[in-house]
């Protein structure tokens, strides 16, 4: 079975294994956007404090 083909099982079947990392990588992105917005002000912050 080539990757990416599901046996029989429909185009949008996904396995468990999947599924599993589906969510760690939503979680991932999630802190990924949080720890961006926290730099973002950091990074204004800052440059007041300079200007």
């Amino acid at each position: 079975m080539a990757e990416g083909e599901h046996s029989g099982l429909g185009a949008d079947a996904v396995t468990a294994e999947e599924r599993a990392e589906i969510k760690r990588l939503k979680a991932e992105l999630r802190e990924a956007r949080m720890e961006n917005e926290f730099l973002k002000k950091a990074a204004a912050f800052f440059a007041q404090e300079s200007g």
